[in-house]
């Protein structure tokens, strides 16, 4: 066996030849697969994604094995490049490869990943002195809970495959799991209000003074079971169900911050907008309404955007975010540094924060990570944009943060999410 060549440093299983049904290296999968699946956070799940290639046979059998081989050589090569960090990638026998992909927000960043891989695969791949096409089939399965086992997860992945090839398409997601109980569950909860909203405070820097407060939806089913919102966010988009969240968000959020905003009128409530919420043409209004229902001031609300929920229709996304900016409501990157796209979407958007994703303050003591940390902070500035540390737990964390620039920072270090009643003492 020999080791994927990772020139951005994701981890590298092994990737040998094989004639078994699963994966070549599949210990190293199921162990790897294991760990991950252990320290999934309900805000960072993982995802596994299969690149199937519907022209191996045809390539093997019209160029030989050797030429094949050094093919699909490039094309791992192509696949690294599209990776982060910390993300695993495994070659099987086959020609298949495998990637899983941790601290993840759901099924639409798993699809934005697999966006990524595709273009890097778009052009031919010269082997031999001929452009070969490999023509790339990607699904994708996201972990539904912590006591998955990786055989399910590589299953669903495989299935998804098996689905987009019948239907003509590129990706596919493994979404089974939307069509049982839970979703109903989930409709009749939102139906009668069965959600609870948490807040987080974001402060100041250096001052540390509390400035906002984000909202973070809970959903604990019927049986006392909590579901991970990157389980129950996505479920609900599946099933049409977006337009309903962010009515819900809107307008539980709002009105739970009302006296909290009433007594210390500077604070502003950050209410988090879906890919799917974007779909609906009526969404100023309905943010701008849920505004004037509750009588507060449109610079008490910020919403934010992770990037694969702009990147869905950069266009479209950004005319509604602007609209909205110009009535005084506030915008943030949310995540920023977690997806897998270019900065370009950046020039597109009137956002006033980033939000600089939590994996780069966990890993502050990393000089490479504290650079990058440091990066982020000063494009921020440079754009006239202020820039939020996520994730600051503890007092190292926070001298990293202080250093590298930023504005704000949120995490356990300032508070735990807790209800509003938590807050107004």
């Amino acid at each position: 066996p020999s080791t994927a060549r990772c020139s951005r440093e994701p981890t590298a299983l092994i990737s040998p030849s094989s004639s078994s049904d699963t994966p070549a290296g599949w210990p190293a999968y199921e162990a790897s697969a294991a760990q991950l699946l252990k320290s999934a956070s309900p805000n960072a799940s993982l995802a596994l994604l299969q690149v199937h290639f519907r022209q191996r046979l045809a390539l093997t059998a019209a160029h030989g094995q050797s030429l094949t081989e050094a093919a699909f050589d490039e094309a791992e090569a192509r696949i690294v490049a599209a990776l982060r960090p910390g993300d695993h990638l495994l070659r099987s026998g086959y020609g298949d490869f495998y990637v899983l992909l941790p601290r993840l927000l759901g099924l639409g960043h798993a699809e934005l990943a697999a966006q990524r891989i595709l273009r890097e695969l778009e052009s031919p791949i010269v082997a031999g002195g001929r452009h070969l096409h490999l023509m790339p089939t990607v699904g994708a399965a996201l972990a539904t809970e912590p006591g998955e086992s990786p055989t399910s997860l590589q299953q669903r992945a495989s299935a998804a495959v098996v689905h987009a090839v019948r239907e003509g398409e590129i990706i596919a997601i493994a979404r089974e799991y939307t069509q049982d109980a839970m979703v109903t569950e989930l409709r009749d909860a939102l139906s009668r209000n069965a959600l609870d909203l948490v807040y987080q405070p974001i402060a100041t820097l250096p001052e540390q003074r509390v400035v906002g407060y984000e909202a973070l939806a809970r959903w604990r089913r019927g049986d006392g079971n909590a579901v991970a919102p990157s389980v129950f966010i996505p479920m609900a988009e599946d099933a049409g169900l977006a337009e309903e969240l962010t009515r819900w968000t809107l307008q539980v959020a709002l009105r739970e911050f009302v006296p909290l905003q009433r007594r210390h009128p500077e604070l502003y409530c950050a209410i988090n907008l879906s890919a799917r919420a974007f779909d609906n043409p009526a969404l100023c209004e309905q943010v701008l309404a849920a505004l004037a229902i509750w009588n507060l001031p449109p610079h008490s609300l910020m919403i934010e955007v992770t990037e694969t929920a702009v990147l869905h229709d950069v266009g479209r996304n950004a005319n509604a975010l602007q609209r909205l900016a110009n009535q005084g409501v506030r915008l943030a990157i949310d995540d920023f540094g977690q997806g897998y796209s270019s900065l370009g979407y950046l020039r597109h958007l009137p956002a006033a924060i980033l939000k600089i994703d939590q994996s780069f303050v966990a890993d502050a003591a990393n000089p490479r990570t504290r650079a990058l940390l440091e990066a982020i902070s000063g494009m921020a500035h440079r754009l006239d944009m202020r820039a939020v540390a996520e994730g600051v737990e503890t007092e190292a964390m926070l001298g990293a943060v202080l250093e590298a620039g930023c504005d704000h920072a949120q995490g356990y270090l300032f508070g735990r999410p807790a209800p509003i009643s938590h807050w107004l003492g």
